[in-house]
């Protein structure tokens, strides 16, 4: 990460309150650990989809990171039922949702799209890619529709995966 512009974002970062959702311990010391040397203020863990759920309504997070595939419920479903929540709830259904998952297919981030992850990561993933759309979620939010079967960003929209360069 480039220290100037990680200054320049400090007080932003400070003030977050990140949620991990991660069934790996080895993927939640990392991305705790990256959270912390960008200076996150606040970052709740959860081992999977239901727990990220309960940690959603009871520590209203401004950002969510989580994995795709855990059991017994997957980060696709947490972020269906997050999307759908009652806006009337103390946390924010609108929040940026980044998922980190190693499948690249068109199918898996078309479905995470269709759920409303707002960004979606590939593994391996390096501090930079993390910083940059954590930048990106928080600061440029993206535009949210709202039908009877679907609320969270634009279905229509593409979404490529980001891959960390080499």
């Amino acid at each position: 990460m480039n220290g100037d512009r990680a200054g320049a974002h400090a007080d932003l970062f400070r003030r977050l309150k990140v949620l991990v959702v991660e069934d790996s311990g080895e993927m939640q010391r990392l991305l705790t650990a990256l959270l912390a040397s960008m200076g996150i203020g606040h970052v709740v863990v959860a081992l999977d989809g239901a727990r990220g759920l309960a940690a959603f309504a009871a520590e209203c997070p401004d950002l969510i990171i989580t994995d795709g595939a855990m059991t017994p419920m997957d980060g696709f479903e947490m972020t269906r039922r997050i999307r759908a929540s009652d806006a009337g709830q103390a946390a924010n259904p609108d929040v940026p949702i980044l998922m980190i998952s190693g499948h690249a297919g068109r199918e898996n981030v078309t479905h995470a799209r269709d759920q409303g992850v707002t960004d979606y990561l590939l593994k391996p993933l390096s501090a930079e890619m993390l910083y940059e759309a954590i930048l990106a979620a928080v600061s440029r939010p993206i535009h949210f529709v709202e039908t009877p079967d679907y609320r969270g960003p634009s279905p229509r929209r593409t979404l490529d995966p980001r891959r960390s360069e080499s």
